[in-house]
């Protein structure tokens, strides 16, 4: 018996060995005592477990790789035109409009990418302080009462209009509500509402941006924050982003000690999106 355990424990270490040089679809045969069953079966689960988590980055690779095509394409082809001289006087304008339209549109997927990966290292730096949210909610809405105009949308604040103090970093809850209501405005029709909330929550606060647009259903509100997931599956239905957005805003609210949650359809008819910020961190609510 010993021998056999010994076998068997052998084999579970070369399948480890193995999985951490990068093969899957290994299958670590189960037997011998309890506590090397349970060996074997840990690692079935990691092996599927790794196989998932490479397959997401692979299509999630295979996405930027199409959304960069694309403007690129775009700038090479009147790029050329122009180094070319078949582009004349009267198209100049019409080129330097597009030319501009998809620097801008890299550069946006570039930052959200950066943005993302900056997100995951170690050293990122979250600045508390005392934070009025009332006051920081009562700026954010000023700009954004003046885009949703821009685009026709019925744009409201709610808020206590007096101090609601946490220890937060207000530079990261400003880029929070800037991403969700970018990712709401995107999808809300001229004289649809967009709503920008505040409210106590404990020693905390709840951040809300509702829209008055085509909403989630179920399935996508359980994704909603997973990277370019809602992109790949709208992409050609309605306008989309970069498909980053909204993961950054959860590792956002996740490194200030909250949580951002999607529900399909809210107050206004469309997404409801609530940020649930503690009021120190660390704490819990």
């Amino acid at each position: 018996m010993p021998d056999m355990a010994s076998a068997e424990l052998t084999a579970a270490a070369t399948t480890a060995r193995r999985l951490a040089e990068g093969e899957r679809g290994l299958r670590a045969a189960p037997g011998g005592p309890r506590e090397l069953t349970d060996l074997t079966g840990a690692l079935n689960v990691l092996d599927k477990a790794l196989a998932h988590s490479e397959n997401r980055q692979r299509e999630f690779l295979l996405s930027v790789s199409h959304e960069l095509r694309t403007p690129l394409t775009a700038t090479l082809g009147y790029a050329e035109a122009l180094a070319d001289g078949v582009v004349g006087p009267e198209e100049l304008p019409m080129v330097g409009e597009t030319l501009l339209s998809e620097t801008r549109r890299l550069e946006r997927f570039v930052q959200d990418l950066l943005d993302l990966a900056h997100l995951e290292t170690d050293d990122f730096r979250v600045e508390t302080r005392p934070v009025d949210l009332d006051a920081l909610v009562g700026k954010a809405g000023t700009v954004w009462a003046d885009r949703c105009a821009r685009h026709g949308v019925v744009f409201r604040v709610e808020r206590p209009g007096h101090a609601l103090t946490v220890e937060t970093d207000g530079v990261r809850v400003r880029q929070m509500i800037d991403g969700l209501a970018e990712n709401a405005l995107r999808v809300t029709p001229a004289g649809a509402p967009l709503v920008l909330a505040l409210a106590p929550d404990g020693d905390g606060a709840r951040l809300q941006v509702r829209d008055g647009g085509p909403g989630l259903t179920p399935e996508d509100a359980a994704v909603a924050f997973e990277r370019g997931t809602l992109h790949a599956r709208y992409q050609g239905v309605r306008p989309v982003g970069t498909g980053l957005g909204l993961a950054i805003v959860h590792r956002l609210a996740q490194r200030l000690g909250g949580t951002v949650t999607a529900r399909g359809h809210g107050l206004e008819g469309g997404a409801c999106f609530t940020v649930r910020v503690p009021g120190r961190p660390g704490a819990t609510g």
